[in-house]
């Protein structure tokens, strides 16, 4: 009984265990899923920041495009005026050179001094005009070809530009996509982890109304074993008195000391196997909180203190194993010393009715005995004095020849008288003799268990084997020496009518008490074995979700330094993107910068070009006015 009350207390202080464990492993949760919703809003917080940088760059790349587009049209408008300056040129050399043939053709031999001297000046001014001219073509040449270069370059590095900007741009989708991805995945993870809350919180509350219901079941189970220990230890008071009584055992005090050693015994055994589980349970206690401790600092050492736990408690369910095996041992040796005490009742039994017989018997040989006493007796006393009284008087009468014939009647019916007084004492020590026969003819079995054989001295067919409880091997020191008390106190219980009465009542009793500890002990077997199929398999499921939480909690870990490194890389592409749009934004502003210089000497080369075109025509105008008189002369 005390192992079952130590079994259902080891299994109680699992069940807390494994309600400690639910717990922290729910509080757990919590915290990682405030860390995830945490790192969520960051990540949604840079989404709308990239998002806005995202857009400002297709703008600012909108604004380029647009001004690439009004610098092509600027260039090509340069580029027609260009083409008409230099037609216009060359119309104006070819009308240059007309005009000098034409001069040089109408140029006559009587021209006054003045005038050839003027004409002189003004071929040598032609030509250092025309040398002039010349320069300025080789020089619009030479600008021609570098604005050409120039466009081209321009043209170059526009395609350039718009071939990164596609590249940003699928860059940035792709980067949106991730990020939707990323959104999408950590929505689904947080529903998970609601839902696996949810189920948790679930499971905490089925396994807290199931402990409480074990607990009130395992309350009744303690009243109603502690109420079947007091009725047991009171029939096994009675059954020791009964026995003590009908048997003839030594003294009370040998029976007590040795049931109080059997106790003790099996009580130390019981302790320290108890112990034994109660350290490997606290083992398997102190292992957990190390775990869960080390958990919440740094989930990635856990693994071996997750091990640890594992070993801990597969040593807990081992020496709880052992225990139930021994448990399983005890009942199977409980049942076994019912059976014998069952037996031992039997014994009992027909020995009480043989003892019943006899003094049945006993009695009736008594009052034979008083009767002859009584009646025979004095009936022959009686004869004895007539027949004394008769001799007298013959001996009066027939005086001296008869006196030898009476003293012999006299002295054969003394002796007949003292032969018959000897026998009726022999009578009534015949049935004394019979017990002690009873009870001389004990033996002892081969395997050390001591055997009372109780039969009638006349009849060996109905003698019965009463075998006694073989409890320990102590109560073979001594058997001699126990037997003959057994032979004394039989003799005394035949004797004492009192006895037989308080005998027949304990038999009753004890009788009527074996059978109510029959049902009780089968009752709590039965219940006993429920309760303990009921916590192994609780303690197999909460150690099955305890290794299913623990591998979820490595699995969003696991997940969590993925999003962080997709971060990461996303945060390293998005620097690398900013990096590379303020480098382009950096040559764009060259290009701008070069631009706008080749369009001020293109600006400065054209005001050059325009005024020395004036100043072309200004003397071309001066050589046709001096060309016009010269001619009239002429004609």
């Amino acid at each position: 009984m005390n192992s079952d009350r130590l079994s259902t207390s080891t299994s109680l202080q699992s069940s807390g265990s494994t309600f400690i464990l639910g717990a922290t492993s729910a509080e757990e949760l919590a915290e990682k899923y405030q860390k995830l919703f945490l790192e969520f809003s960051r990540i949604k917080a840079q989404h709308s920041v990239l998002k806005k940088a995202v857009i400002k760059e297709q703008s600012e790349k909108n604004t380029l495009q647009d001004e690439c587009k009004t610098k092509e049209q600027k260039l090509r408008s340069s580029i027609q005026q260009l083409d008409l300056l230099t037609f216009h040129n060359q119309r104006l050399t070819k009308r240059i050179e007309s005009l000098q043939d034409s001069g040089n053709s109408r140029m006559s031999p009587w021209l006054l001094g003045s005038a050839k001297k003027e004409l002189e000046k003004s071929k040598a001014n032609l030509e250092i005009t025309s040398k002039e001219l010349s320069l300025k073509i080789e020089e619009n040449e030479k600008l021609h070809k570098e604005l050409f270069e120039v466009n081209s370059l321009y043209t170059q590095h526009v395609n350039v530009l718009q071939t990164k900007i596609s590249d940003f741009e699928n860059k940035t989708e792709e980067l949106q996509m991730e990020l939707t991805r990323s959104h999408q995945a950590s929505e689904e993870a947080l529903s998970k982890m609601r839902q696996e809350k949810r189920d948790v919180e679930v499971e905490l509350d089925q396994t807290r109304a199931e402990l409480r219901i074990t607990k009130a079941l395992m309350e009744k189970n303690e009243q109603k074993l502690r109420e079947g220990d007091d009725a047991l230890r009171f029939e096994l008071i009675a059954l020791r008195q009964t026995l003590s009584i009908n048997l003839g055992l030594a003294d009370e005090t040998q029976s007590e000391q040795f049931n109080v050693s059997n106790v003790r015994a099996l009580s130390e055994n019981f302790d320290s196997e108890s112990n034994e589980i109660i350290a490997s349970f606290k083992k398997l206690q102190s292992n957990t909180r190390e775990y869960l401790n080390a958990f919440k600092d740094d989930p990635d050492s856990s693994y071996e203190l997750s091990v640890k736990v594992k070993n801990a408690s597969l040593a807990w369910q081992q020496n709880l194993h052992i225990f139930a095996v021994k448990l399983a041992f005890a009942q199977s040796r409980i049942t076994e010393l019912t059976s014998d005490k069952e037996l031992l009742i039997k014994t009992n039994e027909n020995s009480s009715n043989k003892v019943a017989a006899l003094e049945k018997e006993i009695s009736a040989l008594k009052e034979e005995l008083e009767n002859l006493t009584s009646d025979g007796i004095a009936s022959e006393m009686g004869q004895l004095q007539n027949d004394c009284s008769q001799n007298l008087d013959n001996e009066q009468v027939h005086s001296k020849p008869f006196s030898a014939k009476s003293s012999t009647k006299l002295d054969d019916g003394i002796g007949n008288s003292k032969l018959y007084l000897n026998e009726l004492d022999e009578s009534k020590s015949k049935p004394t003799s019979q017990n002690d026969s009873f009870q001389k003819e004990s033996n002892v079995k081969g395997d050390g268990t001591p055997e009372l054989v109780f039969g009638e001295g006349e009849s060996e067919e109905e003698s019965d084997v009463f075998v006694y409880l073989p409890i320990k091997e102590e109560l073979t020191v001594g058997q001699d020496d126990e037997s003959n008390g057994l032979c004394k106190n039989c003799g005394k219980s035949i004797q004492d009518d009192d006895n037989e009465t308080s005998n027949g009542t304990a038999r009753f009793l004890a009788l009527g008490r074996n059978d109510m500890s029959r049902k009780t002990e089968d009752d709590a077997k039965q219940r006993e074995e429920l309760i303990k199929n009921n916590y192994q398999f609780q303690i197999k499921q909460l150690n099955e979700k305890v290794q299913m939480a623990d591998s979820k909690a490595v699995r969003f870990y696991e997940g969590l330094k993925i999003m962080k490194a997709k971060l990461i890389d996303a945060e390293n592409e998005k620097s690398r993107v900013d990096e590379d749009i303020s480098k382009l934004q950096k040559e764009l502003d060259n290009i701008k910068e070069k631009l706008a210089e080749e369009k001020n000497a293109h600006k400065t080369s054209v005001d050059t070009m325009t005024d020395w075109i004036e100043k072309l025509s200004v003397k071309n105008e001066l050589l046709g006015q001096y060309a016009i008189p010269g001619s009239s002369r002429n004609d």
